[in-house]
Formats: structure tokens, C-alpha cells, sequence
């Protein structure tokens, strides 16, 4: 944002003139004639103080881009901000909400080396939904297939993990979409949120015949930090995709993008 002085005048400019046509007849007229005609003597104080101003807007605006650069740049928290854990800890057993039939598990960073060593024969399963998908971010190459749409009944069941109530319905074209996409025998990397609908999402492929199909642990959000002590006590700061660093992008790629099969 750039600050502009208030004050944009000009120093005006006087000139004597020809006085010709002026008759002093005093010596008193004379001087006020003449101190009429003299430029005005500069003001030394407001000048320098209009030079500290500018270069205060300067220095401030400096500051204000390096922070704003900075922020693109993702600046990390101080030490005292961070979990207790560090954000990447391999965990030591796999959270339940997160097992699977198949038995299959890799973390983020395991997930994405495999992708990097052959891009064309791994694939990247988001089962979040679309909403998620677009709006919360997500892995550039990972393609969207909903497993669940969730919803609302506070006299229903919950699913694992979530507040009660809160559940979904299971995604009838989930497999048929996943197999138009892919095969049976196709090495999937299967991520949600946090792990649990990927979970869901692994068991269902399992059914369907389909072998190596293995859970990104954490997901992309990661476990919810438990530690009162920590600025991110309650919220998902602790492993998964995000916190580990990892690419992630909220670009739009129609080739990637869930369709409705009734729309």
C-alpha cells in the first residue's frame, strides 16, 4: 500500500516585477513594497520534518512488503508457537480410525516419494469431498472421488472421530468410478482429512478386488495436537500432509475433479 504525504503543494515562487508604475513616496512604503515582493524565506523545520515523515512512510512500507513476502514464503511459527511434537513424528502404531483389511500404510513423506519415483504408475486417491477437495486444498496430482457424503441427524449414529450426529451416506459409484480410473491390481495411495474415510475407502476397494491399495496415515490434515501447553491445543497441527511440509495446492484441474454420474 503506498502513503502519500498530506501536504502535495508546490513552493510557490514571487517575483519583484516592475514597480515602475508604483510611486513610493515614503521610505515606510518603500519597505512594505519591498517586503511584499521578496519570496517568502523557507520554512527549515517543516521541511525536515516532511523529510522524516517520508522516509518513516518509507521504512514502513519496506517492512510491511518483507512481511507480506515473507507470509507467501510460509514463514514457519517460532519454537514456542509449535506442538509439543514435532509436526512430523512417525507415529508409533497407526490410529485405529485409520486400519484397515489390507493392511497397507504409508506417511505423507513415504506417499509422496513413491509418487515422485514413478508419477505414471502411482496414484493418489482423495475421498474427501468435493467441497474439501477445492476449497481446503489438496495434493496437485490427487484425483477426487468421494467414499462419503456426510450429513446431520442429531439422533443418528456418528461416524469415528466425528461429533455425534454427525455421519454420511457411502458413495454408491465410489468403486465404479475408482475402477474406470484405475485397475485391480494398480498401486493407490488413498488419503482423506485424517485417515478415517480413507480407511472406509481402502475396505471398500478391498471388496471389490483390489490389492495394493494403501492408507496415507493422517491424511492431509493430520491428528489433533492434545497438549493444553500448545497454541494449536484442539486443532489438526500434528503430522499428515500439510504439516509435514508436502506440496499442496488449491489449483483446479478438470481431469482430476469428481462429476456426479447423475449430472
Amino acid at each position: 500500500m503506498t502513503m502519500y504525504s498530506s501536504d502535495n503543494r508546490k513552493p510557490t515562487c514571487c517575483s519583484r516585477g516592475d514597480l515602475s508604475a508604483y510611486k513610493v513616496e515614503t521610505a515606510e512604503d518603500r519597505n512594505t513594497i519591498d517586503s511584499k515582493s521578496k519570496p517568502p524565506k523557507k520554512n527549515t523545520v517543516t521541511d525536515k520534518t516532511r523529510h522524516v515523515g517520508f522516509a518513516m512512510t518509507l521504512a514502513v512500507s519496506v517492512l510491511m512488503a518483507s512481511v507480506l513476502f515473507a507470509g507467501d514464503q510460509g514463514v514457519k511459527p517460532s519454537p514456542a508457537q509449535m506442538p509439543a511434537t514435532s509436526p512430523c513424528d512417525t507415529p508409533n502404531q497407526v490410529p485405529k480410525s485409520n486400519t484397515t483389511s489390507l493392511g497397507l500404510y504409508v506417511s505423507p513423506q513415504e506417499a509422496y516419494d513413491m509418487w515422485k519415483a514413478d508419477p505414471d504408475g502411482v496414484h493418489i486417491l482423495d475421498v474427501r469431498t468435493f467441497e474439501e477437495y477445492l476449497f481446503v486444498g489438496h495434493v496437485e496430482a490427487a484425483k477426487n472421488v468421494p467414499v462419503v457424503f456426510p450429513k446431520y441427524d442429531p439422533e443418528g449414529p456418528s461416524m469415528p472421530g466425528r461429533p455425534p450426529g454427525c455421519s454420511g451416506d457411502l458413495n454408491t459409484d465410489f468403486v465404479a468410478q475408482v475402477k474406470a480410473a484405475t485397475s485391480p491390481d494398480a498401486v493407490i495411495l488413498v488419503m482423506c482429512s485424517t485417515g478415517g474415510r480413507a480407511a472406509i475407502a481402502v475396505n471398500q476397494l478391498a471388496k471389490a478386488g483390489f490389492v495394493n491399495v494403501y492408507n496415507i496415515v493422517n491424511g492431509l490434515e493430520g491428528e489433533i495436537v492434545d497438549d493444553p501447553g500448545s497454541a494449536y491445543f484442539g486443532k489438526h497441527m500434528k503430522n499428515g500432509w500439510k504439516n509435514c511440509g508436502l506440496p499442496w495446492t488449491y489449483s483446479f484441474n478438470p481431469d482430476l475433479m469428481w462429476v456426479s454420474p447423475d449430472e
